[in-house]
């Protein structure tokens, strides 16, 4: 009926042992022989602790992240809720220094401040061999479409309200899906097809008002629509390199980029001299963008994604509250309309590819 190829992998991407696993791939065959090769696969994992190059992408991440979990899910709660009020702060004091300050200027000094960090835990975990690669061509991809993702994201900040720049952040997991399917070759079902109409129709809905207003309103729905492509983009990327690469790696060659692509953006800008204020909101942006980075990564040691991804969602009505006590912004009827479709849309999509997951994992146990 079928026929099973395997391969056993003996080395990863930077050189170092593995246990063999086998990679399985079918040749053809009906549904219950795919389940059971992708039973054995992931069975593999589970025997081996490690992510095998045949496992689906959407699944490698939830693989990774799961592989060294202490069950404390009221700290996995904390530790998001803190990310997520760190990554508002961070994002109220770029919109405060507003175009003043170059976005090239604020991201070439956030990334200073984030690879001294990174540096920092690498050398007091387990050295700065941990910093080590052969995947460059990997990292360039997954660097060079976040670094740029992150420079719209900022200069997006400047020209539209906040709530709706947060709303449309949201758009990236649908982004995601769809590139994904591009890309990756996965399959879409319905109710992924469900979770991207209901999606992008409340992006319709947030972004009409705009369309219709001020040329700068209308580049700036442009540019943070940008952003979530790109960002979506160096997910994509980030999902093929989490099975074989250390998050410390990844975050050092990210920041290590984007600092050395805003140096060269003062070529083009030009720096100017930053009042005490404004050196104080820089700092901050670098402070709080590391923190709630690293408080996020944590969070998935000690609670599932399932419940602390969610947490996301509270941005929302934090950039709203900032928005409004501090930018003296009042969103539109159009967002309070399209938000809620974009989060349930997004939610839906994690929701499920949990759940995928679970099975699979638990379907993997079983047989070991």
């Amino acid at each position: 009926m079928f026929s099973v190829s395997r391969r056993v992998v003996k080395s990863d991407a930077s050189g170092g042992d593995r246990r063999g696993v086998p990679a399985v791939a079918v040749s053809d065959g009906g549904t219950n022989a795919v389940r059971d090769v992708r039973r054995e696969t992931l069975a593999a994992v589970v025997r081996a602790d490690r992510v095998p190059d045949s496992l689906p992408s959407a699944i490698i991440p939830a693989v990774s992240a799961n592989r060294f979990r202490s069950h404390r899910p009221v700290l996995g709660i904390a530790l998001r809720l803190a990310s997520v009020l760190c990554l508002s702060a961070m994002v109220a004091c770029v919109k405060y220094l507003g175009s003043a300050i170059p976005a090239g200027q604020t991201i070439f000094f956030r990334g200073v401040i984030s690879i001294l960090v990174v540096v920092g835990i690498a050398f007091g975990g387990e050295g700065l061999k941990l910093l080590r690669t052969s995947n460059w061509k990997a990292h360039a991809y997954r660097a060079v479409a976040g670094s740029t993702a992150m420079f719209c994201w900022f200069v997006a900040l400047t020209m539209i309200p906040l709530a709706e720049m947060t709303a449309i952040s949201f758009t990236i997991p649908l982004f995601v899906t769809v590139l994904a399917m591009l890309f990756l070759g996965e399959r879409i079902h319905g109710y992924r097809w469900t979770a991207l109409a209901i999606g992008f129709a409340g992006v319709l809905i947030i972004i009409g008002p705009e369309l219709t207003g001020a040329r700068g309103a209308v580049v700036g729905v442009g540019v943070g629509f940008a952003a979530a492509v790109l960002a979506a983009f160096a997910q994509m990327f980030l999902r093929r390199m989490s099975g074989h690469e250390h998050v410390v790696t990844i975050t050092f060659y990210f920041f290590v980029t984007s600092t050395a692509l805003a140096a060269l953006s003062s070529l083009f800008q030009g720096w100017p001299s930053p009042t005490p204020t404004q050196w104080l909101l820089i700092g901050l942006t670098g402070g709080f963008g590391v923190l709630g980075q690293l408080l996020m990564t944590y969070s998935y040691r000690y609670a599932e994604a399932s419940l602390v991804a969610p947490l996301d969602y509270i941005n929302l009505l934090i950039a709203v509250a900032i928005g409004f006590f501090l930018f003296d912004e009042i969103p539109h009827v159009a967002t309070w309309i399209g938000a809620p479709l974009v989060v349930a849309a997004g939610a839906l999509i994690l929701w499920r590819e949990y759940a995928t997951f679970r099975r699979v994992r638990s379907e993997a146990r079983v047989v070991t």
